[in-house]
């Protein structure tokens, strides 16, 4: 893509966030200084949405960016620069009156950052995940319903109901729970999932619907341990994409089940502020939305991830910053304590 094409993008992108209305070319050629008429910049708007950079929502001449488009432009194309004045000292202010870097210090920066983006913010706290679980025990209650004792190599136990359509004799159950709990035996937390999970009862003789039940309800024990927050759904309704219940339902409905989310927020790569656009989000329920996150760790210990979830029309640039400015922060306070 040339240099006037890229400067048209930019420039349609950060009218767009601000706005929230679809750009035309006039708009583009009387605020942003291009130096060429209305007429070439609609051709070049044509030229760009034939690429896929950007979309007319309508039959009007505006356009506004595609899932492409702004992929482009955190890639390559987003003025990154220090973060902004008052949002450090706000940061800062938030961290001098916090007790180090504690659940509680990060529930008040999501909090800031929801506030200052209007947008959710997502908080998922680390996880015990190297724990080794060492077996797991489940005492019938009645032919229908049971509970499963899920017992860690640190002495934590946790306790997660159980419920079957049909009767279940408890032989039966006690049989396949042996035969679950050799299974996972020594097994650390961080490898059950819902793959592990399936493999697993693959290769297993018994019942496959209460081996199945077995392993959800596992997996269910296994996702409490991980504590997970949501800070700001309000802050997201202000938001022109949220204003109907039929958008802001679904995301709701998948606050609530917090292992989806969580699994989204799982990411492997090096990248020391991840962003996901649209359908980079692989759930259906966030193909409008965009993910901006930062995991917080010092000499390999894990604080926990904080995340922003807004609609991708938003201030990709400035959130970037004011994350990047809190790992740089945790970073200078930790050299400076040793």
């Amino acid at each position: 893509m040339d240099e006037r094409k890229q400067r048209i993008l930019r420039a349609i992108i950060e009218d767009y966030v601000k706005s929230a209305e679809p750009v035309g070319s006039r708009t583009i050629a009387k605020n942003y200084d291009l130096g060429i008429s209305p007429a070439t910049v609609r051709n070049e708007m044509s030229d760009l949405e034939e690429l896929g950079y950007l979309e007319q929502p309508h039959t009007s001449s505006g356009r506004i960016p595609s899932n492409k488009g702004y992929r482009l432009y955190v890639d390559s194309m987003m003025h990154q620069g220090p973060v902004l004045g008052e949002d450090a000292a706000r940061i800062r202010t938030v961290w001098d009156n916090a007790n180090g870097a504690s659940t509680e210090l990060f529930l008040s920066m999501a909090k800031l950052i929801s506030q200052v983006s209007h947008s959710m913010s997502l908080f998922l706290a680390p996880a015990h995940d190297r724990v080794l679980l060492k077996y797991i025990h489940i005492l019938p209650l009645d032919s229908h319903q049971a509970v499963m004792v899920v017992i860690t190599a640190t002495g934590a136990l946790d306790n997660e109901l159980m419920y079957f359509d049909e009767p279940v004799e408890a032989e039966e159950l006690q049989r396949l729970a042996v035969q679950f709990s050799n299974a996972v035996q020594n097994w650390f937390l961080q490898d059950i999932t819902s793959q592990s999970m399936s493999v697993l009862i693959s290769r297993m003789n018994g019942s496959r619907k209460l081996l199945l039940i077995i392993g959800e309800t596992l997996l269910r024990s296994i996702t409490k341990r991980k504590l997970f927050y949501s800070v700001g759904a309000t802050e997201l309704l202000q938001q022109p994409e949220f204003k109907s219940v039929e958008k802001m339902q679904p995301v709701l409905s998948l606050l609530e089940e917090q292992h989806q989310l969580g699994h989204v927020l799982q990411d492997d790569s090096k990248h020391p502020i991840k962003v996901k656009i649209g359908s980079e989000n692989n759930i259906a329920e966030l193909n409008d939305m965009s993910l901006i996150q930062a995991d917080f760790s010092q000499d390999d210990k894990s604080f926990g991830t904080l995340a922003i979830l807004g609609p991708t029309r938003m201030e990709y640039g400035r959130i970037i910053n004011m994350l990047t400015y809190m790992k740089q922060l945790m970073e200078s306070i930790a050299r400076n304590q040793k």
